[in-house]
């Protein structure tokens, strides 16, 4: 077989499961020697471990890279992460780590061009007036590259990557060898519980065509927003594996940490309201909160790209999680009790509140006091460690909880919403800003204001769910 007839990423599990597997036992035996250098030198161990740290961080990072698929997107959640463990080498793996977010090795151009062949049945060339070869973004699944439409319109067309779909059917098999390296990221991580995670969230990723329905809605929904853009996205050009939506330009997310604080307050309440407020106003949010999926633009805008897993909430759930919360800002255990229950928290073999109260405090206590309020990373650090180390306190009682579909979905969204926020330090009002959404209260932000006078033109009939 030629280098041309290769499959351009590997797709057996057995093959992608050797890389893993192998890409921690290496690491293992470099670590061996990195002990025995720094017994020989004790002054110099800090410096040995260091390199240890780095070295296998950016080797992580190429393998990942390489391999895409499921395994590209555990090192994608991991980058942004508050984990809690000793010392300061996480940040190593974070940082590396985030160059996966909008950097991954592209793929060839050409195996780009024949699957939009193969889903629209012509060549690039017929099907848009201009595409440039070099993808602008490669990510897990796919990567996307500039183009014109005949019409003018300038777009981005994401295309996936050709094999990923067994690519990714593969790591599902590997859940073991996936679970070494989540490990060899962040020891004290439950890492069965991230390969579940991205399991889930990455099947549903690969049909490209209901993320485009996704985004149609969202776009629909906040169309005319003052400072939150949805590209719109074009369904004739959409299949299920590519996607094409209005180009937007932009700068990457993580630009704004040189940004001042005023600034970065703006942008975390932004993407308060995106999250949260869709989930209130509309029944429905997107559970990706991932740094790649956003570009800055002038005047405080934030363009919100990626609809790959967007979940739908009933009524009633919607009314369980608000009461939840309703009994938290009262400490009220015993109407608490009563919402867990009907989420499927709590059951006959599940823990008493009590066991689990304080945790519940700690993790929302952002919005328990009607005052500013700074998401830091010590407090996402200790949320993390309820829920990934053994040493804490609460780590054996959350293990016994049920955790019903929803909330596996709902966690992951707020908590990284949680993260970003704390990367930036962001400080708001939150609980005032969540009752503007709960009871409909006149905001006291600026931009609440702003997307107050928009809601009465865009929304004219909306109800807030609690505003009875």
């Amino acid at each position: 077989m030629t280098d041309k007839d290769k499959a351009p990423i590997p797709t057996g599990w057995a093959e992608r499961g050797a890389r893993l597997a192998g890409q921690t036992g290496r690491s293992a035996f470099r670590f061996l020697g990195t002990r025995a250098r720094s017994f020989a030198a004790p002054s110099r161990a800090g410096e040995f471990l260091d390199g240890f740290h780095q070295q296998t961080a950016h080797q992580l990072v190429e393998m990942l890279g390489e391999m895409k698929g499921a395994a590209m997107k555990l090192g994608q959640l991991a980058s942004f992460y508050e984990f809690s463990a000793p010392g300061d080498y996480l940040s190593t793996y974070r940082d590396a780590l985030t160059m996966l977010q909008n950097s991954a090795p592209p793929m060839d151009p050409e195996a780009s061009k024949a699957v939009i062949k193969e889903e629209f049945g012509q060549p690039v060339e017929e099907l848009f007036a201009t595409f440039e070869d070099q993808a602008i973004a490669a990510a897990s699944i796919g990567q996307v590259h500039r183009a014109t439409l005949h019409s003018g319109e300038r777009v981005a067309v994401k295309v996936q990557y050709p094999g990923v779909d067994q690519a990714v059917r593969a790591d599902i098999k590997n859940v073991n060898a996936m679970t070494k390296l989540a490990v060899a990221i962040a020891p004290n991580l439950d890492p069965k519980e991230v390969a579940n995670e991205v399991k889930e969230r990455v099947l549903e990723e690969l049909d490209y065509r209901r993320e485009a329905s996704n985004q149609q809605r969202f776009a629909e929904l906040f169309d005319g927003h003052p400072f939150i853009v949805v590209p719109k996205v074009y369904m004739d050009y959409s299949r299920t594996r590519v996607i094409t939506q209005e180009f937007i330009e932009g700068k990457p997310f993580m630009s704004a940490l040189d940004w001042s604080q005023d600034k970065k307050d703006d942008l975390t309440e932004t993407l308060f309201r995106f999250f949260y407020g869709c989930l209130n106003r509309f029944l429905i949010f997107s559970a990706d909160p991932h740094p790649g999926n956003y570009l800055l633009l002038p005047k405080g805008k934030v363009a919100f790209l990626d609809y790959g897993l967007v979940r739908a909430v009933d009524p009633g759930t919607l009314k369980l999680l608000l009461e939840l919360m309703q009994a938290l800002i009262d400490d009220d255990r015993e109407r608490g009790r009563g919402a867990m229950e009907g989420l499927g928290i709590l059951h006959r073999r599940t823990p008493e509140v009590d066991a689990i109260w304080d945790h519940l405090l700690t993790i929302n206590s952002p919005m328990l006091e009607d005052r500013p309020f700074t998401i830091d990373p010590p407090l996402v650090q200790g949320i993390a460690a309820a829920g990934f180390d053994p040493r804490s306190p609460a780590f054996q009682t959350l293990r016994k909880v049920g955790i019903p579909g929803i909330m596996v979905t709902f966690n992951r969204m707020s908590f990284g919403v949680a993260s970003l926020t704390a990367r930036l330090e962001g400080t708001a009002n939150w609980q005032a800003i969540a009752r503007e959404m709960w009871h409909g209260e006149p905001s006291k932000t600026r931009l609440g204001k702003k997307e107050q006078a928009w809601l009465k033109e865009a929304h004219p009939d909306l109800v807030p769910p609690l505003a009875e």
